[in-house]
């Protein structure tokens, strides 16, 4: 008979809908003993790493990226707890960020380099995309068969009847720069998530559309992929970029590689204030300079998973300067089931967040298309929602 602990575990699991789908799951990973549905159409890429390139341009980004990488680190010792790691985040940092701290600690441009390189290839989770899941999954040939049809085909022909087939397979690529993982469909290199932020990166890209020089914020943009979905159809624009300076190395990197041509800031370089916006493209900021972003300076902000991922004092803090300063909020969080942490504080669920009712209407309320479909059903245990919310006046 099972211990009270694993049986109420169970019952959670029956309520939340994760048992359902986790069965589910394994009876198909079983079915790919005989059958191969993707059929030859996917090929994982999980490449291994690549030396450094010695062009003149890279190197300039990559020196810029590590001095304001020292300027952060030595900075953030004194900021307040509210801009400090949640202990989700600070355990990733200690084990998987440490050749950045490394490279500080000795002044290794080098290897700081090399994990900007390479950071889409890491052999760990960074916490911005998941490439394990490709590298572990790509050793057996149920698994591989599993990722090829199940993450990446079946993704993949969702997209396309969410645009009744009227869309080109490659409006899904996008630049690889950091040694990228995902898979070549159809010939097409297309990222896990890459179906979910093409979605609503349109929306977004929608949203802005009629103005000629928008503003998009984001708070925790990882590596900045969602972004690059949301701008790439705009010449003009000016994107700011909120996060921990671990993560905001990879931003800064990857957006400035992909956009050489944009006039850049990074912290230290020069002050960040209210009309900085007005005199830069991309601005790459600890999240503790939010405190000085304008008000009303921002077209729209963007939060995705991360607001769910700290203590309800720090997301509180982050959506009254959000709110202050935005037209339109756009999120994607839990909405069901909280982190917890250490003692008894939990993070805030999406429907949580005090956006001021007087200020702001909720415009949308959705499921995420990709996590509701991810295993090929309805997976109703999946608790990400997204909230896109409009300024009143």
């Amino acid at each position: 008979m099972g211990s009270p602990g694993r049986l109420g575990a169970i019952a959670r699991a029956t309520r939340e809908g994760r048992l359902r789908s986790a069965v589910s799951s394994r009876a198909r990973l079983l079915s790919y003993a005989i059958r191969d549905p993707a059929g030859g159409r996917v090929e994982l890429h999980c490449p291994e790493f690549v030396e450094p390139s010695r062009e003149a341009a890279e190197v300039e980004i990559v020196d810029r990226v590590f001095r304001a990488y020292q300027a952060m680190v030595e900075y953030r010792s004194g900021i307040d707890e509210l801009y400090q790691p949640a202990s989700l985040w600070q355990q990733t940092l200690d084990a998987d960020y440490w050749p950045l701290a490394s490279a500080i600690e000795k002044s290794d441009q080098k290897v700081f380099h090399h994990f900007l390189a390479n950071f889409g290839a890491w052999k760990t989770n960074l916490g911005v995309e998941n490439v394990a899941l490709i590298r572990e999954n790509n050793r057996s040939v149920l698994r591989r068969r599993y990722l090829q049809h199940q993450v990446f085909l079946n993704q993949v022909q969702t997209w396309r009847w969410y645009y009744n087939d009227r869309n080109p397979l490659e409006l899904l690529s996008y630049p690889r720069h950091g040694n990228q993982s995902g898979a070549f469909v159809d010939g097409v290199f297309v990222g896990v998530g890459s179906v979910g932020v093409e979605i609503h990166g349109a929306l977004i890209s929608n949203l802005i559309n009629d103005i000629d020089r928008p503003v998009l914020a984001d708070l925790g943009a990882g590596y900045g992929k969602f972004d690059y979905f949301c701008l790439r159809d705009h010449e003009l624009f000016c994107f700011i970029d909120f996060d921990l300076p671990e993560t905001l190395c990879l931003a800064a990197y990857y957006m400035m590689m992909t956009w050489p041509e944009k006039k850049t800031l990074l912290f230290g370089e020069a002050d960040f204030g209210p009309d900085s916006h007005e005199r830069y493209d991309l601005i790459f900021m600890p999240s503790w300079e939010i405190e000085q972003l304008g008000d009303g300076t921002v077209d729209v902000f963007l939060n995705k998973n991360s607001l769910g991922e700290m203590s309800a004092a720090a997301a509180s803090n982050y959506v009254h300067h959000i709110s202050r300063s935005t037209r339109f909020f756009y999120h994607m969080n839990h909405d069901n089931y909280p982190n917890v942490y250490s003692g008894a504080d939990r993070g805030l669920l999406a429907h949580e967040y005090p956006i001021p009712a007087d200020s702001f209407r909720l415009v949308h309320r959705g499921v995420d298309l990709i996590h509701m479909l991810h295993r090929g059903g309805l997976n109703f245990g999946m608790d990400i929602f997204c909230y896109l919310y409009e300024r009143k006046t």
